[in-house]
């Protein structure tokens, strides 16, 4: 076939080459497609040629790996070849040996070694070229395949590709046309606009003159106005100009003076940098010199044979030793120089110090002079003698004066002196007093001042009282505060208002600073006073005074006093002293409560009380009467004081007379100045009152076996004794009482034992152990029957110590008890646990003589013992006797301190049983081992007791760890199961007999393993001659089995034999068997003794030949003798034979099974036997064994009755044989099936006898073992149906098909059914399958569009008459994916539909905006679905190239950017835009989401705008804004960071090259067409005012905007701003509408006169976030335009 041409190489540039037009009617009917996509298909033709010409290219190439690689694999296959016959011939040689390999030479050995490594090698090098081989030519047809189809697929096209190209011209020339008639169309109608513009502009024309005519007017005004501005600006610049410069004169002679400091530093610097170098030089010039010379004194050295690393190793040395010496004695020096000035400070120190020191020892010997007895006195009696009046030292030396005043014999001045009082003068002195005043003023009197002259009082004593002289001034009486004749004017107001004394004193409206102590004269009715002052007041109102007539007036005012003077009685008045005000009681009593407890009715109880005046100042009280229930059983006294002063105090004494018995509640009420007050008064009986120290009882965390005792205190605070009894809340009966005693525990929290254990955790080990065999040793012993039960008799050990005693539980406590009055009692709650747990308990606690009761709670919890073993039972398994076995015993501490450990031997087990250590110290949280050693022997069980069963050999031992600070010990079981190691054998002697060097005797033995324990046995050391089977002699025999054995002897010489044969088993057991065996000569030598026919089918005939060679001095005569011809289908001839000495004959044995054989055993039934009954042949040794990759089942039989029915012959002696059926299916997919075989094995004798006379016994017969199998002449394959299951379109599966030939003969095979361009194909070429081989044939499935495909493929063989049929099935399917958020279907920037998805929103940390930030970061999330039902891949591939950042890196990041999705899952993938520079175009960019063979691309439209502030302004429609008026290839690629703004603004200005500037909003409003509806698209524009949501919320802020129009526009009044200003919240945008009101206008004529106006308006943003140095207003200019019809 010839190759076409591509398509598009024939399409000429000159459109008028062709003159005739294409077919295209029948280029539509021959390419299946519309006449629209005529040029794509043709496109997509010269693709699939150029796609053909590279497989083509492809294919080649892999064939000629093939080629290589297969002559490789041919040449290494011959080598194997060769090496492995070399090595055949070897070992015939070393086979041939008679002593075997190791009597050859040991160069033989060495050549047979190295030849069979060869062999290996070579033959593995040769396998893995032939698996290259065949990898590659695998490749290679896969190549061929695709170039194949490719080449298919293109020469479909040959013959319509002229019609292509005519096509093509055509379209080209159809276009040509069709623009130059657009052109012409395009030209007449921008004619008809060029004058309709004309006249616009003319009319334009005519306005801008009237207005400029307007505006010449107006600047001749403004021009009259300049002049006067000007003039005055001129005198104010000079004004500027002269301060100028002055100014600018001081700051040249500024810079000049800085430019020479400049100047002066700069060569002040260059001096020191000059000198520095200079230095550095000198230096460096040292350094050389230094180098040389020590460089010529290093070669001096070396020439005097000096060596000069050490010399100079020397001096280092010694010059660093010089330095620290030098070093050392500057530091020794200012050590002693610190050290000597600090001597001098401490010699300061100390004379200072002993300066001090000196000083008080002298103030302290003149204090201690001062201090002697005799200077104490003189100086004592020269004071006293200044002092007295009489000038004497001593007043009363015998101490016999009643009482001695200072006042009187002292001449020192007290605080009464010139007042006229004093209380310690007697009457004749105070009389003095008012004399010597009196004299001293006769002629004055009193006046105002004779209240303040004290009264003649008469004292009067008391019985019992004696006054001596001087003594009389303790007797004297304070006067009455009250003026002279006050007394009398009371007492007869009391009598005219007949009220009582109480009440009339109380009413007298007296001062404030008397009234107290009149109140305070006045005692209770109750309350007894001292006789003296009831004679003092009688005899005070003896004396009359005339009572005065009251008026009405006087009478009012009288009773308003006397309420008044009463409510101030009752509620007390504020007292003030020294400015302050005093809150609260005025009398504090003590004891503050009258208190008397448990009286006795008749009896008299007294109590004192002490009232103390706590007020700022004087104060007095008074007491009320008693209740009239009580006021009979108390008697008040005291003595009253009158005025008390601030602190003072009086005792009052109260007397109780109880007269009934019960509880008395009351207070004594007192009224003062103040406020009233009281004094509670309790009297109480004799009774019970119990309390408890608390009502809740707990015990937290006791450890378990722990005894804890809380003293639980019960008190009795009253007076008489009583019982209490503890009550069940529940029934509210008592508890019953037991009279066991407590365990006693000193310590409460030392765990001092639990009430189930009896002896201390100190004991032995025969004493911790006592209770296994205690109670058993004078009794017969009972055995438990299984383990279980010696499980559980054995845990039940440890299981008592855990155990309550009867009657008893872990809260255990007294249920009575007495307790006496006034006492308390303790009385003991135990809490003894033997589990871990909460405990709680309600009790309540009864008294006798009240009914008061008493709620407790006992509230506890337990914990487990700290110390524990990990496993309760120590599981040793089954040991074998006399064997040492470890194990670990491991001991846990769960406390929180360490515990001391002691493992204790049982009295059982001593001896079996040792410990590793037997003590230590377990830590808190970590494990404790100890290594338990245990060798277990026969007689242990009996020393076990009942803790063994005997027959069985199990033993279940407790076992002890001793815990001496817990209060329980640690218990765990010991389990164990023994038995022994040993094995049995059936015989211990074979005897062989006779047997032949030549031959192989066998004999078969039982083995029995006597021990509980499967173990592995082996035959070891086994001789040359000496064979065990199976495996070897190697095996395993489980718990009691029996095995048989297999003992093959084969005598190596005819001598003798006596050895024995050792078997070794995994318990270290050896045991041994004796073989005995004769060997013998063999008369006839056979070339093969065993033959292994090939496979055959029913009614072939395979034959194979040995030789037979007398080896004899004799003739020798041998018959062989056929086990049952009719079922073994064996024939050898001949069958009897002659042989003279040293001659040779050949022998044929043939195998024939018949054609029917197949028939008859399938119609035979299952197994093996083709005909009539089964009969038993016994073995000599033969063993067959199905192939073990077959995993099937076999049957087994040993002969079959003769296939025709007749009898067969009597089995003749030492024949055996069997057969083995196989019929079955493989399981695994992996493995070949056969359906049909039999597997035979037969064992031929050969009797040997001597021909020329009778020979000494019978001479063993000879063997020949011959193997042959029987198949099914067919041919087989995996399955006849192969599922593709759904496979991406694009995509290859391969699944391999094995085809088995079973038969004798080679069986070609040829394919058929499969479509040459369908999507099924073979990949490797069809062979021949050799006989009894496997053919694997890799089928391929590669879908080119989607939809469910299937095919046919028959596989035919005629050698065999047989056709194999194969369903091959597949789906092809396309990836679904789905993008979410949905996209729309549009065309990319590339010119390709897809679906696209617009990302234009990006997410900040507080809110979404389309607009961000420079240097900020915005993300958005997109989720893509996979709905295929196999994974997806997917990549991220932008379609164009992006604007960067200025550090060169994408603005758009995808992560991530390519993954695989699972079958139904989702992936997000996060999108982030990050710019740092504002630019006037948005950032934009385009991602194809690729994914291998989609039926729907998938594009990403990702979109943002940025700005360098906060604010920002754009237009609502994207052709309105900015990047719309300037094409983006203008940008400036070049530009600089912000930070470099300066750099560029200078470098523009030096090349005179500006900046570009953002264009200007463009709101252009469409002109209206005539007859058009009204609609807003006409009158209505918009921008948009924003504020960016920065991720910082603390960035920034909110901004504002303003809309600003010129002059212009509000004179025109066309256009108007809603809203023209407003405030932007972050993330927030505000829509600005810009209304267009365009003039109406009625046209005439149906004439469109107009023209289009442009107004200019700033939009001012403020606020917000911006760069420093930036303006705070930026300024937006719309430009507005619009049609007006004039």
């Amino acid at each position: 076939m010839s190759r076409p041409t591509s398509p598009l190489s024939d399409f000429s540039s000159d459109t008028e080459s062709d003159c005739s037009a294409p077919d295209e009617d029948y280029l539509v009917d021959r390419l299946k497609v519309p006449p629209h996509k005529l040029l794509a298909e043709s496109h997509r033709i010269n693709v699939m040629y150029l796609d053909m010409k590279t497989k083509l290219r492809v294919a080649m190439e892999a064939q000629a790996v093939f080629e290589e690689e297969e002559a490789r694999a041919k040449e290494l296959k011959e080598v194997a070849r060769e090496a492995q016959e070399h090595f055949m011939r070897i070992k015939q040689k070393v086979d041939d040996a008679p002593l075997g390999k190791a009597a050859l030479p040991k160069e033989l050995q060495a050549e047979f070694a190295a030849a069979e490594k060869n062999a290996f090698i070579t033959i593995g090098d040769a396998t893995n070229q032939e698996e290259t081989a065949e990898r590659e030519q695998k490749v290679f047809l896969k190549a061929q395949h695709e170039a194949n189809k490719a080449e298919a697929m293109v020469g479909e096209y040959d013959d319509i590709m002229g019609e292509l190209n005519k096509l093509n011209e055509a379209e080209v020339q159809r276009k040509r046309k069709a623009a130059i008639s657009s052109k012409n169309t395009e030209r007449l109608a921008a004619k008809k606009l060029e004058r309709r513009q004309q006249e616009r502009a003319e009319e334009y024309r005519r306005k801008v003159e009237k207005s400029q005519r307007k505006s010449r007017k107006q600047t001749d005004v403004a021009r009259e106005l300049h002049k006067t501005a000007a003039s005055r600006i001129q005198h104010t610049t000079k004004i500027a100009q002269d301060s100028k410069a002055i100014l600018e004169e001081a700051r040249q002679v500024d810079h000049e003076n800085r430019v020479q400091a400049t100047l002066e530093l700069k060569a002040n610097t260059d001096n020191a940098m000059n000198e520095i170098k200079g230095k550095n030089e000198k230096k460096k010039l040292n350094l050389q010199k230094k180098e040389i010379a020590h460089q010529e004194e290093f070669d001096s050295l070396l020439k005097m044979g000096v060596n000069p690393y050490v010399e100079f190793k020397r001096r280092d040395v010694k010059k660093k030793a010089a330095y620290d010496e030098k070093r050392e004695k500057a530091r020794i020096a200012s050590q002693e120089a610190d050290l000597a000035e600090k001597i001098v400070k401490e010699d300061d120190y100390n004379r200072k110090k002993e300066d001090e020191e000196r000083r008080h020892k002298a103030f302290a010997a003149a204090y201690r002079d001062e201090q002697g007895k005799e200077i104490i006195e003189a100086r004592n009696r020269s004071y006293l003698m200044e002092k007295t009046t009489t000038g004497t030292d001593l007043i009363d030396p015998t101490r016999r004066m009643f009482k001695i005043e200072p006042s009187q014999v002292t001449t020192i001045k007290d605080a009464s002196f010139g007042l006229g009082y004093n209380p310690r003068k007697d009457k004749n002195q105070l009389q003095d007093v008012i004399d010597m005043m009196t004299k001293k003023y006769p002629d004055t009197g009193l006046g105002e001042f004779a209240r303040l002259v004290p009264k003649k009082v008469e004292l009067e004593l008391t019985d019992g009282d004696k006054i001596e002289s001087g003594a009389g001034l303790d007797a004297l009486k304070s006067p009455k505060q009250v003026p002279p004749g006050k007394d009398v004017y009371i007492n007869r107001l009391s009598k005219d208002a007949g009220v009582n004394d109480e009440i009339a004193t109380s009413s007298i409206d007296v001062d404030d600073d008397i009234s107290p102590s009149i109140s305070a004269s006045v005692a209770s009715s109750r309350a007894t006073t001292p006789a003296n002052d009831k004679k003092a007041d009688a005899s005070a109102m003896t004396k009359a005074f005339p009572a005065p007539k009251r008026s009405k007036f006087e009478e009012d005012a009288l009773k308003k006093a006397q309420l008044r003077q009463k409510t101030r009685l009752l509620e007390g008045t504020p007292q003030v002293a020294g400015g302050r005000t005093f809150h609260g009681q005025a009398f504090v009593a003590k004891p503050d409560i009258i208190l008397f407890k448990d009286f006795q009715v008749g009896k008299v109880y007294k109590k004192k009380i002490l009232l103390t005046n706590v007020s700022l100042t004087f104060n007095s009280f008074k007491i009320l009467d008693l209740s009239e229930r009580i006021t009979d059983f108390f008697d008040i006294k005291y003595e009253r004081q009158g005025r008390m002063s601030a602190g003072m105090s009086v005792t009052i004494e109260i007397t109780f007379i109880p007269k009934v018995d019960e509880d008395i509640i009351s207070e004594l009420s007192f009224l003062c100045s103040t406020s009233p007050f009281s004094i509670p008064i309790k009297c109480l009986t004799q009774k019970v009152t119990p309390s408890v120290s608390t009502n809740v009882i707990r015990f937290d965390n006791l450890v378990m076996g722990e005894v804890k005792k809380f003293p639980l205190r019960i008190f009795n605070n009253g007076a008489k004794p009583t019982k209490y009894y503890f009550v069940d809340p529940t029934t509210n009966q008592r508890i019953p009482n037991y009279d066991d005693e407590y365990p006693s525990n000193s310590d409460s929290n030392s765990g001092g034992g639990s009430p189930a254990k009896s002896e201390s955790n100190e004991n032995d080990a025969d004493d911790s152990n006592s209770h296994i065999n205690a109670n058993e040793k004078n009794s017969d012993i009972v055995y438990v029957k299984n383990e279980e039960e010696l499980l559980k008799q054995s845990a039940d050990v440890g299981a008592s110590c855990l155990e309550y005693p009867e009657g008893k539980t872990a809260l255990q406590f007294k249920t009575i008890g007495e307790i006496e009055s006034y006492n308390k009692t303790t009385h003991d709650i135990i809490f003894a646990p033997l589990s871990p747990g909460y405990f709680r308990q309600e009790v309540i606690v009864e008294f006798e003589g009240t009914d008061v009761r008493i709620s407790l709670t006992i509230v506890a919890t337990s914990i487990k013992v700290p110390i524990f073993v990990e496993e309760p039972v120590v599981d040793m398994r089954c040991c074998v006797y006399d064997k040492l076995y470890r194990k670990k015993v491991v001991v846990k501490n769960r406390g929180k301190i360490s515990f001391k450990v002691n493992a204790v031997v049982p009295p059982e087990l001593k001896g079996f049983v040792e410990f590793n250590p037997d003590m230590g110290f377990v830590q808190p949280g970590v494990d404790f081992d100890f290594q338990m050693k245990f060798r277990p022997s026969p007689e242990m069980i009996a020393l076990c007791g009942k803790y063994a069963i005997p027959g069985e050999e199990i033993i279940a031992v407790p076992m002890l760890i001793n815990v001496p600070e817990q209060a329980l010990p640690v218990n765990y079981t010991l389990f164990a199961r023994m038995t022994t190691g040993k094995l049995s054998f059936s015989q211990e002697t074979i005897n062989y007999g006779r047997c032949y060097v030549t031959q192989q005797c066998m004999e078969i033995i039982k083995m029995k393993n006597l021990s509980k324990l499967p173990q592995k046995f082996g035959f070891v050391n086994l001789r040359p001659e000496v064979e065990v089977q199976p495996n070897d002699g190697f095996g395993v025999l489980l718990p009691l089995e029996e095995k048989e054995i297999k003992v093959f002897f084969k005598p190596k010489s005819a001598i003798a034999h006596d050895i024995l044969l050792t078997v070794q088993t995994t318990m270290n057991m050896k045991s041994c068997i004796r073989l005995i065996c004769q060997g013998v000569e063999t008369p006839l030598r056979l070339t093969h003794t065993v033959l292994q026919f090939s496979s055959c089918c029913p009614g072939d005939r395979i034959s194979t030949s040995i030789f037979a060679t007398n080896t004899t001095n004799v003739d020798q005569t041998f018959e062989f003798s056929v086990p049952h011809e009719k079922r073994s289908y064996l024939r050898i001839s001949p069958n009897v034979e002659t042989l003279p000495p040293h001659e040779s004959c050949r022998l044929e044995v043939e195998f024939s099974p018949p054609h029917d054989l197949l028939e008859k055993a399938l119609k035979g039934g299952d197994g093996v036997e083709l005909a009539g009954e089964e009969e038993e042949v016994s073995a000599r040794g033969i063993t067959t064994q199905q192939d073990e990759e077959n995993n099937g089942e076999e049957k087994k039989s040993d002969v079959s009755p003769p296939v025709d029915g007749a009898e067969d012959d009597d089995p003749v002696q030492y024949c055996e044989g069997e057969i083995v059926e196989s019929d079955w299916k493989a399981t695994s997919g992996e493995s070949p099936a056969e359906p049909w075989s039999v597997h035979s094995r037969w064992s031929l004798p050969c009797f040997v006898k001597p021909s020329g006379g009778e020979s000494s016994g019978d001479p063993p017969p000879l063997f020949v073992d011959v193997n042959t199998t029987l198949v099914k002449r067919i041919l087989d394959i995996d399955d006849d149906f192969m599922s593709f299951g759904q496979l991406a379109v694009g995509q290859v599966k391969v699944l391999v098909l094995r085809v088995r030939n079973l038969g004798s003969v080679e069986a070609p095979l040829t394919a058929e059914g499969l479509n040459s361009t369908g999507p099924f194909c073979i990949v490797n070429a069809l062979r021949s399958i050799p006989p009894n081989s496997v053919l694997t044939l890799s089928l391929q499935f590669a879908p080119q569009s989607q939809g469910v495909r299937s095919e046919t493929l028959v596989l035919k063989c005629p050698a065999v008459g047989k056709s194999l049929t194969i369903t091959l099935k597949g789906e092809g399917v396309s990836p679904v994916l789905t993008v979410s958020p949905p996209g729309k279907i549009m065309k990319t920037k590339i010119g390709t539909k897809a679906s696209v998805t617009m990302i234009d929103k990006w997410e900040t940390s507080t809110a979404g905006c389309k607009h961000l930030l420079a240097g900020d970061t915005g993300s958005a999330v997109v989720t893509l679905h996979n709905s295929s039902v196999f994974p997806l891949k997917f990549v991220l591939e932008p379609l164009e190239r992006a604007h960067e950042n200025f550090n060169h890196k994408n603005v758009f990041t995808c992560i991530p950017a390519e993954a695989d999705i699972q079958p139904g899952e989702d992936m997000t993938v996060k999108i982030l835009f990050s710019p740092d520079h504002e630019r006037i175009w948005p950032y934009e960019q385009q991602v194809k989401i690729s994914v291998p063979n989609q039926t729907e691309d998938h594009v990403l439209h990702l979109v943002g705008r940025c700005w360098s502030r906060q604010i920002y302004c754009v237009a609502a429609l994207p052709e309105d804004d900015s990047p719309a008026r300037r094409n983006e290839t203008l940008e400036d690629n070049f530009g600089l960071p912000d930070t470099l703004r300066a750099v560029e603004v200078e470098a523009a200005e030096k090349l005179n090259v500006g900046r570009m500037k953002r264009p200007e909003l463009l709101l252009k409003f469409p002109k209206k067409v005539e007859g058009a509806e009204d609609n807003d698209i006409y009158y209505k524009r918009s921008v948009l005012c924003g504020s960016i949501a920065l991720n910082d919320p603390k960035m920034g802020g909110q901004g504002t905007f303003e809309v600003e129009f010129d002059s212009v526009a509000k004179e025109l009044g066309y256009f108007v701003a809603i809203p023209d200003k407003g405030n932007c919240a972050p993330g927030v945008e505000t829509e600005i509408v810009f209304n267009f009101k365009p003039p109406v206008v009625d046209t005439q004529g149906g004439l469109d006169v107009g023209q289009w106006i442009r107004i200019v308006a700033k939009v001012h943003c403020r606020g917000g976030f911006k760069k420093e140095g930036e303006d705070d207003v930026r300024t937006y200019d719309v430009i507005l335009e619009g049609y007006v019809c004039i």
